[in-house]
C-alpha cells in the first residue's frame, strides 16, 4: 500500500489506518480537564512548574481551557513557549519531556491541527462503518467527516511538517533518559509525529510550492469528484514523492517514530505500518 498509493495514502488514508488500527491512538490528550479558568496574564508570568501543573499534562489529559487561553493572546503564547523551551534546554529529564510535550500541544492547537485530531476521534465510528461495509469506501464522505473545514488545510499540513524538529527533541530525550511521560501523552505525540514525518518527507509536484498546498488541492479534487465512484486522482499532479516508511531512518530502531511508538506501547502498530 505504501508504494502503490504513495502520498495519497500517506496524506489521506493515514488517518484511517491509524485510528482504525489501534484504540490506544484515540487518546484523551486533547480532552478538557476540570481545571479552573486560567488567566492569560497569569500564565504569561507563570514558571514552568505552574504551567505543567495547570495544563494537566502530568495526569495525561491536557486541559483544552488551558491551551485555548495560552493561544488566545500572542504575547502570552510567546512567553509561555519561551518559558517551556528554556526548561527543555535546562530542566531535568522529566521536566524537559513534559515541557516539550506541552509545547507540541500548544503548537498543534495554534495551527488547527488538534481540531483535525478531535474530528477523527468523534467521527471514527462512521468512518470504520464505511470501511467495513464492503465495496469501495466513499473517500469524499470520509474527508467530509475528518476534515469538515478545509479552508486552512494547507496551513495546518505545513505546520505539522514544521514541527518535526520538536518531535525529534522529545524522542532524543526519551532515548537518553527513558520515558517519563504518561503513556497517553506519548501516544498523542506518536500519532501527530507520524503525520509530521509524512509531511516533512513528501515533495509537492506540479505548480505547488508546499506539501500543504498540494494536499489541500488533492482533497478539493477528491471532494469535487466524490459522486463519481470510478474517479481516481492523478497523484503526479500533486506530489512528486511521498515518504517510504520502510526506510530505517524514518521507522527503524533509534528513529523518532520508533522511539515514540514504542514508548507509547504501540511498537507493533508501527511495524505494521512500516511493513516490518
Amino acid at each position: 500500500m505504501r508504494r502503490r498509493y504513495g502520498a495519497y495514502a500517506a496524506l489521506l488514508a493515514i488517518f484511517i489506518l491509524l485510528f482504525s488500527g489501534c484504540d490506544a491512538l484515540i487518546g484523551n490528550v486533547f480532552k478538557e480537564a476540570n481545571w479552573g479558568q486560567p488567566s492569560a496574564e497569569k500564565l504569561k508570568s507563570a514558571d514552568t512548574a505552574t504551567l505543567l501543573s495547570d495544563s494537566g499534562i502530568s495526569s495525561g489529559s491536557v486541559s483544552n481551557t488551558f491551551i485555548q487561553t495560552v493561544i488566545s493572546d500572542d504575547a502570552t503564547k510567546t512567553q509561555v513557549l519561551a518559558t517551556l523551551q528554556n526548561t527543555v534546554s535546562t530542566g531535568s529529564a522529566s521536566e524537559a519531556q513534559a515541557a516539550q510535550a506541552l509545547i507540541l500541544n500548544i503548537e498543534l492547537a495554534d495551527s488547527g491541527a488538534s481540531d483535525i485530531i478531535n474530528n477523527v476521534s468523534t467521527s471514527i465510528g462512521s468512518v470504520v462503518e464505511q470501511l467495513s461495509g464492503g465495496g469501495s469506501p466513499d473517500y469524499g464522505s470520509i474527508i467530509g467527516a475528518l476534515l469538515p473545514d478545509t479552508s486552512n488545510l494547507a496551513d495546518v499540513v505545513n505546520s505539522l511538517g514544521s514541527l518535526s524538529g520538536d518531535y525529534d527533541t522529545l524522542a532524543a530525550s526519551i532515548n537518553s533518559n527513558g520515558n517519563t511521560l504518561d503513556q497517553s501523552v506519548v501516544a498523542g505525540a506518536a500519532q501527530t509525529a507520524l503525520l509530521s514525518v509524512i509531511v516533512s518527507n513528501s515533495t509537492p509536484g506540479g505548480s505547488y510550492t508546499t506539501v500543504g498546498d498540494a494536499a489541500a488541492a488533492l482533497v478539493a479534487d477528491i471532494q469535487a469528484n466524490s459522486s463519481n465512484p470510478d474517479y481516481s486522482p492523478t497523484l503526479g499532479n500533486y506530489f512528486q514523492s511521498g515518504p517510504d516508511l520502510t526506510d530505517a531512518s524514518l521507522t527503524g530502531s533509534g528513529s523518532t517514530l520508533y522511539t515514540l511508538f514504542n514508548a507509547a506501547g504501540m511498537g507493533d502498530l508501527l511495524s505494521q505500518l512500516s511493513g516490518s
